[in-house]
């Protein structure tokens, strides 16, 4: 993989590497499967949370509604989720701040 958080293709959101069934190790994140990881993760409570991943959506930044892509979903004392935005890049956010699609529309389609 040659840019590892590079853009994401909307017709084939569905193929975006991601992390099920269990929390991130270090090396999901390193293979793009995982943005963030929490050390002792199983020790501490940390538990995965299925909202079948990965997972179309959008994220409002600065006013905007970003098209995204869940890629992991964790519980600790809050639901947090690591995704991408189809744009290229990755970000961490609770699950209240995204919008989660049944499938994508004309939000995810920009």
């Amino acid at each position: 993989m040659n840019d590892l958080w590079g853009p994401i293709n909307a017709d084939h959101w569905q193929e975006t590497p991601c992390i099920r069934g269990r929390v991130a190790m270090e090396q999901d994140v390193k293979d793009g499967r995982a943005v963030f990881y929490i050390q002792n993760a199983e020790e501490t409570g940390v538990v995965p949370v299925d909202i079948g991943l990965p997972h179309c959506a959008t994220f409002t930044e600065d006013g905007q509604s970003i098209p995204v892509v869940i890629i992991q979903s964790e519980q600790a004392d809050v639901h947090t989720v690591g995704y991408r935005p189809l744009r290229g890049g990755n970000g961490i956010c609770t699950i209240n701040e995204v919008e989660l699609l049944e499938r994508p529309d004309e939000r995810f389609y920009r």
